[in-house]
């Protein structure tokens, strides 16, 4: 999926029209269509309204990577305690290896060092 389209995504997840979305951003229904289709790029001003506004992941919408949304209130302990409820309280057939249990608690300390990043993206294009 191309920027443009992961555009269009976020703009249909919100729930949005394009003219609607175009006011809450406060640009031109025109320009915001451009970017939509993949004629104009995603300026760094429109970014910031949508991080700001939307809370949208800057890196899901320009690479795809990570979700859709920045969710500040996440981090490692709290995957950490997650995963060990779910060991304590789960019956399911499945079991979580102490592997997996690993996997995730890296990728949560991923998540988060990338959460402190885009705080300091904000902070630096106010």
């Amino acid at each position: 999926m191309k920027e443009h389209e992961r555009l269009k995504h976020l703009r249909k997840t919100l729930g949005f029209t394009q003219v609607e979305l175009s006011q809450a951003l406060e640009i031109k229904q025109g320009s915001y269509s451009d970017v939509e289709r993949g004629k104009a790029g995603i300026s760094a001003m429109l970014m910031k309204v949508l991080l700001r506004k939307f809370n949208v992941n800057p890196l899901w919408l320009c690479e795809g990577a990570g979700s859709m949304f920045v969710e500040e209130k996440e981090n490692a302990s709290q995957v950490r305690e997650s995963v060990s409820e779910y060991e304590t309280n789960s019956k399911a057939k499945t079991s979580v290896s102490t592997g997996d249990i690993d996997k995730y608690i890296d990728q949560a300390e991923k998540q988060q060092k990338h959460l402190e990043n885009l705080n300091s993206l904000i902070d630096f294009l106010k």
